[in-house]
């Protein structure tokens, strides 16, 4: 790539669009009135299994339960909620029990994005001046193009929902620390000058959701004002002949 070259994610301009105003457009697709109820519902009569037709009774639970078929039989089942939950109750000591009894059965594992962002960690590390540790010569620095070229693919497969569900995610880790590698993945991709309107993009949404975050992390001040720099760089580059071609056509 031309050193004054800057590359586009080739994704329409909608899709870019619709990540940035998100919110507004979830606001105005809301139903203006709740679903209504079916002035009337489905009718159906139980019946036992056997050749002659025989109805069960509504009022005989152990009935009721034998016409059932095994596999509703057991959803029901399974969606009973076990002895141990049913005495814990929705206190904030039993929220905190099944929050831990979640992470322990892998059920709190991060996301797509972040197990790349985790992947991609030695790659995305940041100097002491703001520059790219982990842009090296020769094979480290192809290590790290694919690395970081993982994650970009992966972001440019989502659209606009998923995207904005990925970058919420993000502040799940209480440490901040995947905040710090998505704000190093974003100084890498302006580094490198690609993908630039999603980058843009993903900055805006990033920065509404997490600013405040990111402003009591002290880990994420070298991210940030590396990303400033950069930031400030690539936008000065394109800013004049943006506004040489706009006075050409006014």
């Amino acid at each position: 790539l031309h050193p004054r070259l800057f590359t586009l994610s080739r994704l329409p301009a909608s899709h870019v669009n619709a990540l940035v105003n998100l919110d507004a457009i979830n606001e105005r697709n809301k139903p203006v009135e709740p679903p209504k109820k079916p002035a009337l519902a489905p009718f159906f009569l139980p019946s036992l299994d056997g050749v002659e037709r025989t109805f069960v009774d509504p009022s005989d639970p152990a009935a009721a339960a034998a016409s059932m078929p095994a596999s509703s039989a057991e959803l029901l089942a399974s969606a009973a909620p076990a002895p141990a939950e049913a005495e814990e109750g929705d206190g904030p000591k039993a929220k905190r029990a099944r929050a831990r009894r979640m992470r322990e059965q892998g059920l709190g594992a991060h996301s797509a994005l972040c197990a790349l962002l985790l992947a991609a960690e030695p790659h995305l590390s940041l100097g002491p001046g703001g520059g790219d540790g982990g842009a090296g010569e020769g094979a480290g620095s192809s290590e790290a193009a694919a690395a970081t070229s993982a994650v970009t693919d992966y972001l440019l497969t989502l659209g606009p929902s998923a995207l904005d569900l990925e970058i919420r995610a993000l502040g799940e880790d209480d440490s901040g620390r995947m905040l710090v590698l998505a704000l190093a993945l974003l100084v890498r991709q302006l580094q490198t000058r690609r993908d630039f309107e999603l980058v843009q993009a993903i900055l805006h949404v990033l920065l509404r959701l997490h600013g405040e975050a990111l402003l009591t992390t002290p880990a994420a001040m070298p991210a940030l004002r590396a990303l400033r720099e950069h930031q400030q760089a690539g936008w000065c580059e394109l800013q004049e002949p943006i506004h040489s071609n706009l006075c050409l056509l006014a």
